[in-house]
């Protein structure tokens, strides 16, 4: 059998663990922009394979309005806005399938969009990094 749990998944920008998560099943996401390697076919149909060393990519995440992580998010944001750029690390651990995604060297291109209505939303943010990598550890064997 196997097992997984959110309450075992922990993510950090600069450091900080960031909390009150919006619901769903796709809350948190990491990707590369570019695949890691292309080929050609040659015309006597022999192949090349192109090795990138473009590792950039991106995490996007989502918050519930009331999440206290947004005033540290919107204050990053606030800080580049004026000048003041400090890089934005993010680790993300999955603690009980040993999965890892970490980026440095990044940026929050732009605020979380605000949404206001009857319920609670959702506040999506972006942060770019330079080098994106990620270790698909598998779920632990319980």
């Amino acid at each position: 059998m196997r097992e997984y749990s959110f309450l075992d998944t922990v993510l950090l920008i600069n450091g900080i663990e960031m909390t009150g998560w919006a619901e769903g099943d796709d809350i948190i996401k990491a990707q590369r922009f570019e695949d890691s390697a292309t080929h050609t076919i040659g015309a006597d149909g022999e192949m090349t394979i192109a090795l990138s060393a473009d590792r950039s990519g991106f995490f996007e995440f989502s918050l519930q309005q009331s999440s206290t992580s947004n005033i540290f998010l919107t204050g990053l944001v606030a800080a580049q806005e004026s000048g003041v750029f400090t890089p934005v690390a993010i680790q993300f651990k999955d603690t009980r399938g040993n999965d890892l995604m970490s980026g440095a060297q990044g940026y929050i291109p732009r605020p979380a969009d605000l949404q206001r209505g009857a319920g609670i939303n959702p506040q999506t943010w972006r942060v770019v990094v330079e080098r994106l990598d990620m270790i698909h550890g598998g779920v632990a064997a319980s």
